[in-house]
């Protein structure tokens, strides 16, 4: 009888408080100012969640994420599909994209400021691009490794585009899909707080540079901290997601 398969939290779990006890003892063997242990990170970051304008710039991040990663995986998922169902512009296409998703983003980040301002939009847009990118071109890989069987078998049916998108591209997409979502959200979430350090007025990447600016180390631990949590419970998720979409639908080959 095979042993029971613990649940997929479990492992992250335990590296995360392995990580925490390393994290400890090295803390106390320096025993500097700019190497605070755990608790002291964890009495700052208690501290600053008790300041309103503090959960003011967490629900600015959140809500700016929000929007974006939402639009992100609208936009890449729909243009990669129907990009990849045809194979000229998507030979057109993918070079240029893979190109431009070699780049730096934040190397751009100044043309967003020049043509949006400093503000919700900027941030948001380059948020948005991080993104979006990664997302259209997993859809358009995907769309394109569709059996030809099928589409050759759809098109002697005469099934117009959208029953084609409906009943064969999208199950044999929705693997890929999940695993995009899961790619997607944390690269939305970088670029948002590389966005919010270099012009924002608010959010956590205006609190991390604030506390930098500040030599305020223990804080900035803390906000790390808060980050990786507010990071690590949507991609738990979205990798529960992933593991039962990719069992419902993925098929050997």
């Amino acid at each position: 009888m095979s042993a029971r398969r613990s649940p997929g939290w479990v492992p992250p779990l335990v590296l995360a408080v392995a990580l925490v006890a390393v994290w400890t003892v090295t803390a106390g063997l320096a025993d500097s100012v700019v190497y605070p242990g755990p608790g002291e990170a964890l009495r700052s970051l208690r501290s600053d969640i008790t300041d309103s304008r503090f959960l003011g710039s967490v629900g600015d991040t959140a809500r700016v994420l929000l929007l974006s990663y939402a639009a992100a995986i609208a936009a890449g998922a729909v243009t990669g599909m129907l990009l990849g169902l045809s194979a000229f512009w998507s030979r057109a296409t993918l070079p240029v994209v893979y190109a431009l998703n070699s780049v730096p983003k934040i190397v751009l980040y100044p043309i967003f400021l020049l043509f949006l301002g400093i503000g919700d939009l900027s941030r948001g847009s380059f948020a948005f691009v991080s993104g979006v990118l990664p997302m259209f071109l997993i859809m358009v890989e995907a769309t394109a490794g569709v059996r030809r069987l099928h589409l050759k078998l759809s098109a002697s049916l005469g099934m117009s585009r959208w029953s084609l998108l409906r009943r064969i591209v999208v199950p044999s997409v929705l693997p890929s899909l999940a695993s995009g979502m899961r790619l997607c959200f944390g690269l939305t979430l970088i670029g948002l707080l590389l966005a919010e350090m270099f012009s924002g007025s608010s959010g956590l990447g205006y609190e991390l540079l604030r506390n930098l600016s500040l030599a305020r180390v223990e804080n900035i631990i803390g906000q790390v901290l808060l980050i990786g949590v507010l990071a690590l419970l949507p991609t738990l998720a979205l990798q529960q997601l992933e593991s039962r979409i990719r069992n419902r639908y993925e098929v050997s080959a």
